[in-house]
């Protein structure tokens, strides 16, 4: 079926999700104050003041122990399971001092698909995105590295590490297709909490992929007309060489947006250099635009789909009445501008 919606004095008021049937109404939820902020700014009025030397020396020791358990952080290499791929920096940064690693890939030590399902082998694996567990001067536990911190030239090598990672799961005759997929914080369902994503193989097909296919083989604009609506209502972000980043309106989650390359319906191990590149580009702008929000994002590919990324937001609250969800009515509204998301 063609994308539905309906517009009331030129204002968007609902969409329906093609691939589940879900609605989403459009409302004025921005304006409404959350309770919850609130109690979480008078809690840390209430707190006794702490001598600043002491706090600081105890959390340096905390964050430096958490580093030490940490089997992705560099000097733990041995608690986890064997390397299949490795990046240095001088690879990607050509100044960068010699030695170490920058991108590295493991086999994932519980695998997402089960050996029996895949030839007897382990075909999940964890790609580390950097050797660092904290950002710079963090204060606390929660301030981790997250995907949005790294530069561009090094998210562009992390998913060509991803697609060499997905050859070698393609490499087993069992596999059928292959998934490149991450979550970012604790409320997405990240149980490590240093900076990594996944690249899967299974023996069939994914569901949701396999949901795109059936309803772009009906309505094969389907997918353009995606960035016409984006573009008719201020949803979209970027684009790029027939390449797209919008706001999605219909997504898993109520806070999500896209990035889809109308031309290229390909398996991601057949895709160009040069057009992962501007997929990439547009893939950091919107993870760099979320910053370190929890998130989720998962990488789909054809054929019978355009390549194409869903990342969802997932810092706010799943709410579905009746199959229904509701978002602010301008959802675009104080998206940065690209110039403020290029790295120098």
């Amino acid at each position: 079926m063609p994308l539905e919606f309906r517009e009331d004095n030129g204002e968007l008021v609902w969409i329906r999700n093609p691939f589940t049937g879900v609605t989403t109404y459009f409302t004025h939820l921005h304006k409404k104050r959350s309770g919850f902020v609130r109690q979480a700014q008078d809690a840390l009025l209430r707190e006794t003041p702490v001598d600043r030397a002491v706090w600081e020396t105890r959390l340096r020791e905390e964050l430096e122990a958490a580093k030490q358990i940490c089997p992705f952080c560099p000097g733990n290499e041995q608690h986890s399971p064997d390397e299949i791929l490795r990046v240095s920096a001088r690879e990607v940064f050509p100044h960068a001092p010699r030695g170490g690693w920058l991108i590295r890939a493991v086999r994932n030590l519980i695998p997402r698909i089960p050996e029996c399902c895949t030839g007897g082998r382990n075909e999940s694996y964890v790609v580390v995105e950097d050797p660092r567990h904290f950002a710079d001067d963090p204060r606390g536990h929660d301030d981790l590295l997250y995907t949005g911190l790294l530069p561009l030239e090094q998210f562009e090598a992390l998913l060509a590490a991803d697609v060499e990672v997905a050859r070698r799961a393609y490499a087993n005759p069992a596999v059928r297709a292959v998934l490149i997929r991450k979550n970012q914080g604790r409320e997405s369902g990240a149980s490590q909490p240093h900076v990594h994503n996944q690249v899967i193989g299974s023996d069939i097909p994914f569901t949701p992929v396999v949901r795109e296919r059936e309803v772009a083989a009906q309505e094969p604009r389907l997918w353009e007309s995606f960035v016409a609506f984006a573009r008719a209502h201020g949803f979209l972000l970027e684009e790029r060489e027939r390449c797209s980043l919008y706001f999605c309106p219909f997504g898993t989650f109520p806070r999500s947006c896209e990035v889809v390359c109308l031309d290229d319906w390909v398996r991601l191990i057949d895709l160009p250099a040069a057009r992962w590149k501007v997929f990439a580009a547009l893939m950091h702008r919107a993870l760099t635009m979320i910053g370190p929000l929890p998130l989720d994002y998962e990488v789909h590919d054809g054929p019978g789909v355009p390549l194409h990324v869903h990342i969802n937001e997932r810092h706010y609250a799943y709410s579905n009445i009746g199959g229904t969800l509701n978002l602010p009515s301008i959802m675009a509204a104080g998206a940065p501008a690209s110039g403020l998301l290029t790295p120098s």
